[in-house]
C-alpha cells in the first residue's frame, strides 16, 4: 500500500531542540519546504518569518539530506523510495536520551512558551495541506537533478586519479534535469490556462497521469538488490553507508564500494566501484523515464 499509494511522509523526531529552523529532506520537497517558511512567524523573532530568520544565517537556506539510518524516515525513503522530510528547532540539545530529557526541561529550558514547537507544527500544517490540496503534487525535480549533479562533481573531485569512468552518471542526471524542466513547464502551462474549460482540468485521468509520475518518480531511484553491503536498503542516492551509519552523504553503495578499494587495491575492486556508478545511473535514467511518462 505504502509502495503504490503514498504521496510523502513527514518526520519529526524532536520537534525542538533549541533556537534555528532545520529541515532536511529529499529534495523535491525543498521549495515546498522554503514557501511553507515564509508564511510562519519566526518565534524568536516576531518582526520575521521563518524564512527571513533562515536565510540570515546564508544567502540559500540549507536543507539536508536524508542519509542517516537512525530516524523513522528510513523505511520510507531508502526502503521504499517514499519522498519526505524532517524538520525541527534547533539540530541538537545536550539532555538528549539522558535522564534530564522530559517535559520539566523543555518548559523551563527549551521552549518556554512554546512559541517553537507552534511554529514547527505550522510549517509541518502548511507543508501537509499543500501535499494533500494542491492540484499538481509540489514537487520539484529541477532541485533533485541539481543536488545530483553537485554529489556527482564532489564524487569526480574525490576519485579523479582512479581511472573511474563517471560519464553514464553524468549523462543520467542530465536526462533528469530535462524531464524535470520538461514537467515544470507543463504544470506551468496548465496553471496558466484560464478557468475549469481547458482540457487538462476536465480531464481527471490526465491530471491523475501527472501527479502518477510526479510521485512515483521517487520510487525509481530504489533497487531490489538493495546496496551491495545493507541490502535492506533500497535507495541508491539516499542512505546510510556501511561505515557511517547515521552520516548523509549520497550514493552510500559507491562510498562503501570506494572504502572497500581503498583497502583492498586491487584492480578488481575498482571495478566494483564502476559497477556501483553504473547501477545508479540506471536508477537516475529510470527516474527520468517515469517522469517523462515512459515508464511505469
Amino acid at each position: 500500500m505504502l509502495a503504490s499509494r503514498a504521496i510523502a511522509y513527514l518526520n519529526v523526531d524532536s520537534a525542538v531542540y533549541g533556537a534555528g529552523f532545520y529541515a532536511s529532506a529529499t529534495p523535491q520537497l525543498d521549495e515546498l519546504i522554503k514557501q511553507a517558511t515564509q508564511q510562519v512567524q519566526d518565534p524568536d523573532n516576531s518582526s520575521k518569518t521563518i524564512y527571513e530568520q533562515w536565510i540570515g544565517l546564508s544567502n540559500s537556506p540549507k536543507i539536508g539530506r536524508l542519509g542517516g539510518g537512525g530516524s523513522d524516515y528510513a523505511a520510507f525513503v531508502q526502503h521504499i523510495g517514499v519522498p519526505a522530510a524532517d524538520m525541527s528547532f534547533g539540530e541538537g540539545y545536550p539532555v538528549y536520551h539522558s535522564m534530564y530529557d522530559e517535559f520539566v526541561w523543555m518548559e523551563k529550558f527549551g521552549d518556554p512558551l512554546f512559541r517553537r514547537h507552534v511554529a514547527v507544527s505550522s510549517v509541518w500544517g502548511l507543508v501537509a495541506l499543500r501535499l494533500a490540496d494542491d492540484e499538481f503534487l509540489p514537487f520539484d525535480y529541477q532541485s533533485y537533478a541539481v543536488d545530483l549533479g553537485k554529489s556527482a562533481r564532489d564524487l569526480e573531485d574525490e576519485i579523479s586519479n582512479k581511472g573511474i569512468n563517471l560519464s553514464p552518471l553524468f549523462n543520467s542526471i542530465d536526462e533528469l534535469s530535462k524531464a524535470a524542466t520538461k514537467i515544470h513547464n507543463q504544470k506551468k502551462n496548465i496553471d496558466k490556462a484560464k478557468g475549469w474549460t481547458s482540457m487538462w482540468r476536465t480531464d481527471h485521468a490526465k491530471v491523475r497521469e501527472l501527479n502518477d509520475r510526479l510521485m512515483m518518480t521517487e520510487r525509481a531511484f530504489t533497487d531490489s538488490d538493495g546496496l551491495f553491503r545493507s541490502p535492506w536498503y533500497k535507495h541508491l542516492i539516499y542512505g546510510p553507508s556501511k561505515h557511517n551509519d547515521y552520516g548523509s552523504k549520497s550514493f552510500p553503495g559507491i562510498d562503501d564500494a570506494i572504502e572497500k578499494a581503498e583497502d583492498l587495491k586491487t584492480a578488481q575492486s575498482w571495478q566494483l566501484v564502476q559497477h556501483e556508478i553504473w547501477r545508479v545511473a540506471r536508477a537516475v535514467k529510470h527516474a527520468s523515464l517515469v517522469l517523462n511518462g515512459e515508464l511505469t
